[in-house]
């Protein structure tokens, strides 16, 4: 229920924004990172008229020296990637262009852009599984905002962080950067994918335990039952009602159940 009223919420924006910030400002505090952030709300940028850009950091609470982030749960962004680019259409939204538009519009250095994995167009999920980065343009971040995992977006604000502090006002060479920064992330993205089969390995563990927990108290329950009805020759009409509903072993699961969900 909470899930689908999320889903058809006109305010999913406004409230993802809301859960993004609050998410990096524990996250910088934990880490001891002495940015700042802002959300931005309806306040306009650099850019005539333009709201684009939900939330700015800050870095080590320099003006000068930010990354921003556009916030966009909807599954109608598509990546807008410039090859595919046609200019007679009418203008749409993409994650290119709210990467570019964001950075522009705040005047920062990086600019990430954070869609949810159950909102997000497959062109992006074709490309960017986890995390993307695209050359003079921006970091993408797929969170799962209804499980609070938002550790895609750790990962992509540390990079762009990176990239800002330590980017020197020389011509470097933006191949060899493109190729070390994919890199990283494909080995970040190897990772995740370990850390979920574990996770749904873990889940699957707890669910056979579960069953076997089970199995056991009705046995153990079945058999009590049996050995009663061999000493006495029968079952009492409570007794029928006793052995049918049940309920005994259902407390008994309760406590094994929350055992082994802790776990």
């Amino acid at each position: 229920m909470k899930k689908e009223i999320f889903y058809k919420s006109a305010i999913k924006g406004i409230l993802a924004e809301n859960d993004i910030a609050e998410f990096l400002i524990k996250y910088l505090k934990d880490k001891r990172i002495p940015d700042k952030v802002y959300l931005t709300g309806n306040t306009t940028g650099n850019l005539r008229k333009n709201k684009t850009g939900d939330i700015v950091c800050e870095l080590n609470g320099q003006n000068d020296l930010k990354i921003v982030l556009e916030c966009k749960f909807d599954k109608s962004i598509k990546l807008g990637d410039i090859d595919s680019k046609d200019v007679f259409t009418r203008k749409t939204d993409t994650a290119w262009s709210q990467l570019i538009e964001a950075q522009a519009n705040r005047e920062a250095q990086a600019s990430i852009i954070v869609l949810d994995i159950s909102l997000t167009d497959n062109s992006i999920l074709r490309k960017y599984e986890n995390i993307g980065y695209i050359p003079d343009i921006g970091f993408v971040a797929i969170v799962d905002s209804q499980k609070g995992d938002y550790s895609n977006l750790s990962i992509a604000y540390m990079l762009a962080r990176d990239i800002v502090l330590n980017a020197k006002n020389i011509d470097f060479d933006k191949n060899i950067l493109t190729m070390i920064v994919n890199r990283v992330i494909k080995d970040i993205n190897e990772i995740v994918s370990i850390r979920s089969l574990v996770n749904n390995n873990i889940e699957n563990n707890k669910a056979i335990l579960k069953q076997l927990e089970k199995s056991i108290l009705l046995m153990e329950f079945n058999q009590e039952y049996l050995l009663k009805f061999l000493r006495d020759g029968t079952l009492t009409k409570e007794d029928l009602l006793s052995f049918y509903q049940g309920e005994s072993i259902k407390d008994k699961y309760k406590l094994i159940e929350k055992d082994i969900n802790d776990i």
